[in-house]
């Protein structure tokens, strides 16, 4: 919030928010003493609330004759006139009454004007009833946050707070440093508790978060220990998320604690970090928190934010905790109910789209990344950092997202793969980037297999005929690979699979044909990474897409699906495809790339690889001389819009460039496939045809709203004899619409060699007179 907002929602709310349940009642005497206090407070209020005095988070200074200002370390105000300056000397004299002021400067000036001046001082904050006191250090604090006089004395008055310790020096610290602040620090019947803990993961906690979920009772954690002290959140059930919530979510972000826990390993020595505070900085700053928390009557970012203070660096952050609905301690049961009916895919009646270089999208890619970046944090995100590529590159835009993309791991090397995974984000612009490498990083998050995930345990054989898929109707492996050693990877980590056995029992989970309008099941293990069960295979990322919207997602799942069907046809039939004029889409980007390009010794082209499908398909293929070697890179897209598609495809070839360069990297890709040194003759494929493309069945654009786009994928999907699936991923702690799309029949481009389309659409295309023998195919994978 603000501080222009603060001092709003201070002036206008003055309601003081009680925390204490119903069910907490004071003694007898307790309430005796409380209400006597607040007597006496009434009283001393009502004798000088006629006696303005400045706000006591400003040192006002009188510029004689006509200027006055206002300061203080976070606002700055001027007020001009001779009348602001008299009444600023005045009033700083303190004592005297609105009606005393307005008669000793009635001589001089008009009693309106004068009015007029005290009640636009009042409203704006810059003087408040004085104090029957003089002003405390804490109560510039509490002005400094917009607070209205007295509002943090009650709401501190009407929160009493016990502080208690895990195995951890400085409760007895907290409690003074509370009681200081103003706080209410009692050892029962408290209506927050304030628990210091070494560690948030602390296993001890889950007890004491069940207890106090059943109970209702509001509860905060601290961490005071270490060189990065943490502040929060507020837990209070049945409104934010509680520690189950929390963990979830830290325990993906501690991917090393996590891997230490499960094995063997156990302590030989301690860091005294772990269980001592450096000083009093880490006592006085968490004491600030929970103090401004219950001042302000719980309206500050610690209700679902953890604040930390990095002791290196100085520095404070807040994180993010999300509530998770499906939390098996806070949520929803049916959320968490693998049995529960699934939904079927609703599709709305449809938004405006506003083109980027990406596609079309409902909203901006900057209103993308305000909405959602509130999950990248290193210790409660989804990705632990999102920052620009450092590349010398023409053009670079591109981003990272950092995130552990992995199951957790058994051993040193899987820790080690998990510890670097991410995902990148592409654009002809920062902003579409950066929106581009956070909603794929929430793709992979929400594809993940959690346990609650909607699934039956059948035998292919119990479904009624056409009910469900068999596996190899989407991977598409042909019998020969099936046949060969089942530990080969066909070279993209997919391990051939053993024959499906449709007797087996096994797990399967509903996805809903959108050109059939009825639920059909797939193998769980298809559908989400990382499952571990009965006749599991591997999932792989094909299809899947976060949107601002589900309709978004879905397009955007269904065009990665036509991009790499048109690839994997291009590429393992080695078809010689024509090439596109660059200079149609009269693009600033496209004419800029090319010449940056051309200007670092590289050199672009762009293939037109569209399938029978009819969406516009293109591969750009850079080439140059590094160390007196030729190195090749590639990028692809596909989109409705001839324009979007391209820009899409030279988007992703810059990525794959700034890619190479990172860590250090040189960039150099000499090989296609990983060990022959690159010789442009020898892959005649990769360079134009003369021939130019024959358009088959070319789709007309989509209308320029989500729905009927959608309509349109199906419809494409349908002409050419295939089903349309479609599988919502979405995490309702995310909140961002994730959908698999799943086409069976198209082809990825890993090495896929069953029968179908990768044989047939090179003849239909009129590209091959007959289908190209499979141990003709090329062997090896683009991109190797």
């Amino acid at each position: 919030m603000s501080k222009k907002s603060r001092v709003q929602a201070g002036r206008k709310k003055t309601v003081v928010q009680k925390t204490r349940p119903k069910s907490a009642k004071r003694s007898g005497g307790q309430a005796k003493r409380a209400s006597a206090t607040k007597r006496r407070s009434a009283t001393a209020r009502r004798v000088v609330q006629d006696v303005p005095q400045f706000a006591p988070n400003f040192t006002v200074y009188a510029l004689p004759p006509d200027a006055v200002c206002l300061y203080s370390e976070d606002r700055k105000f001027f007020l001009h006139g001779e009348l602001y300056c008299a009444l600023a000397t005045a009033i700083g004299k303190g004592g005297k009454s609105f009606a005393q002021l307005a008669q000793e400067l009635s001589k001089n000036f008009p009693p309106d004007k004068i009015e007029e001046a005290l009640k636009r001082l009042m409203e704006r904050g810059y003087i408040v009833p004085a104090s029957p006191s003089l002003p405390a250090v804490v109560d510039g604090y509490w002005a400094s946050l917009g607070l209205p006089p007295g509002v943090a004395e009650q709401n501190l008055g009407n929160c009493r707070v016990r502080v208690e310790a895990i195995d951890v020096k400085g409760a007895a610290e907290l409690s003074t440093a509370l009681s200081d602040l103003g706080v209410q620090v009692v050892k029962r019947s408290p209506d927050l508790t304030v628990t210091l803990v070494n560690d948030y993961l602390e296993r001890r906690l889950a007890e004491l978060n069940q207890q106090r979920v059943s109970d209702r009772s509001p509860w905060l954690l601290v961490q005071p220990s270490g060189a990065f002290p943490l502040v929060g959140p507020v837990f209070t059930p049945g409104k934010t998320a509680c520690w189950t919530c929390l963990f979830d979510r830290m325990i993906r972000n501690r991917e090393v604690k996590g891997f230490l826990d499960r094995g063997p390993a156990h302590p030989v020595s301690v860091s005294p970090l772990t269980r001592n505070t450096l000083g009093q900085g880490a006592i006085q700053f968490a004491a600030l928190e929970v103090a401004k928390a219950i001042a302000t009557g719980f309206r500050t970012e610690l209700n679902d934010h953890i604040v930390s203070h990095d002791l290196l660096g100085s520095t404070i952050a807040k994180h993010y905790v999300a509530a998770r609905p499906q939390c098996p301690t806070c949520g929803s049961k049916k959320l968490i109910d693998p049995r529960r009916a699934p939904e079927p895919i609703e599709l709305s009646g449809g938004a405006k789209l506003v083109m980027t270089s990406g596609g079309y999208r409902t909203v901006s890619s900057r209103s993308t990344v305000a909405r959602f970046r509130k999950h990248v944090s290193p210790l409660t995100g989804v990705l632990t950092r999102l920052e620009r590529i450092e590349a010398d590159l023409p053009m670079n835009t591109n981003f990272f997202a950092q995130h552990n993309f992995s199951a957790p791991a058994q051993n040193i090397n899987q820790l080690r793969d998990g510890l670097s995974g991410g995902s990148f984000g592409k654009g002809s612009t920062a902003e579409q980037a950066e929106a581009s490498a956070l909603m794929e990083a929430i793709e992979r998050y929400s594809g993940i297999f959690q346990g609650d995930e909607i699934r039956v345990t059948r035998r292919f054989t119990d479904f009624a005929p056409g009910d469900a898929i068999l596996p190899n109707d989407v991977l598409l492996f042909s019998d020969a690979q099936s046949r060969e050693d089942q530990a080969r990877s066909d070279g993209a980590e997919q391990t051939v699979p053993a024959a499906f056995d449709p007797s087996a029992e096994v797990e399967w989970s509903p996805v809903w044909s959108l050109r059939d309008g009825r639920f059909k099941y797939l193998p769980t293990s298809l559908l989400y990474f990382f499952y571990s069960g009965p006749a599991s295979f591997q999932a792989d990322s094909n299809g899947c897409a976060a949107g601002n919207t589900l309709e978004e997602a879905i397009v955007q799942g269904f065009l990665e699906l036509v991009e790499r069907d048109a690839y994997a046809i291009w590429w393992y039939n080695r078809s010689q495809r024509a090439e596109v004029d660059l200079d149609q889409f009269n693009d600033s980007y496209v004419s800029d790339l090319k010449a940056q390009l051309a200007d670092t010794g590289r050199k672009l082209w762009v293939l037109d690889v569209t399938s029978d499908l009819g969406v516009p398909t293109y591969v750009a293929i850079l080439h140059w001389m590094q160390n007196g070697q030729e190195n090749i890179e590639f990028g692809s897209g596909a989109h409705f819009d001839k324009r979007i598609a391209m820009l899409r495809t030279l988007t992703e070839l810059n990525q794959f460039l700034s890619i190479g360069l990172m860590g250090g990297g040189s960039g150099e890709k000499p090989s296609l496939d990983g060990t022959t040194p690159l010789h442009l003759p020898n892959y005649p494929f990769l360079t134009p045809s003369s021939k130019p493309t024959i358009p088959m069945g070319a789709s007309s654009e989509p209308l320029l709203n989500t729905r009927d786009q959608v309509l349109a994928c199906v419809d494409i999907a349908d002409r050419a004899g295939l089903d349309f699936l479609v599988l919502n991923q979405t995490r309702p702690d995310v909140e961002v619409p994730v959908v698999r799309v799943i086409v069976p029949g198209l082809r990825h481009f890993y090495r896929r060699f069953g029968p179908g389309r990768l044989y047939d659409v090179p003849v239909k295309l009129g590209l091959r007179d007959q289908p190209i023998p499979e141990n003709e195919l090329t062997p090896f994978l683009p991109h190797s």
